[in-house]
């Protein structure tokens, strides 16, 4: 009996081209994972970036809404001057931030908080900037080029430090030099409304 054999032949991978697209794909497959840590750490701080905006900017808000003055003529900003505001992973201000030093809620360790903010308000002359943007005098704000003409009470500096403190809570300086990485610094002018400026 004979055998009849079609004229088109069988074709298969061979066990080399399986083993070539095999490391061909493994190493795409290790690019990929080795690339997911990164995007992560980007995801991350993106977040933090953005909660850490947010913050500024609720606490600036909160000081433009306070009159520079009261009625004696005592300023109401110093009361911001050095404050600590303590809040929660999605940036909402914790109930207890605003706790004086003494209060037993506001003990360090006693609550847990992700992101610390911390204000400055340097006064002219005998201020300093905080330690995170140079620790330097703070002189006033001139609006002329007279080296020698007053400061204007009218403009204030606002610096708002925030960091993503995250388990170091409540024992977080922001004066040490080894936490200056974390601290993102908004620096702001906030002005007294209805002013002459040339004065």
């Amino acid at each position: 009996m004979r055998i009849n054999h079609s004229s088109r032949s069988l074709r298969a991978f061979s066990l080399i081209e399986v083993t070539i697209a095999m490391a061909i794909a493994a190493v795409a497959l290790v690019t990929l994972l080795g690339l997911i840590p990164q995007g992560m750490d980007t995801m991350r701080e993106a977040g933090d970036q953005a909660i850490m905006g947010r913050i500024h900017q609720q606490i600036l808000n909160e000081i433009q809404l306070t009159p520079f003055e009261d009625a004696n003529g005592a300023s109401l900003l110093e009361k911001y001057d050095k404050m600590e505001f303590y809040y929660d992973a999605q940036g909402e201000e914790l109930s207890d931030s605003r706790s004086p030093a003494g209060d037993p809620e506001r003990e360090k360790g006693s609550f847990g908080h992700i992101y610390s903010a911390r204000v400055s308000i340097p006064k002219g002359g005998t201020g300093t900037l905080p330690k995170s943007v140079g620790g330097a005098g703070y002189k006033g704000i001139k609006l002329d080029d007279s080296p020698t003409g007053p400061q204007n009470v009218n403009v204030r500096p606002v610096i708002v430090e925030v960091a993503p403190v995250g388990a170091l809570g409540a024992t977080f300086d922001f004066d040490q030099p080894n936490n200056f990485r974390l601290i993102k610094a908004y620096q702001t002018m906030i002005v007294k409304m209805g002013q002459d400026f040339q004065k």
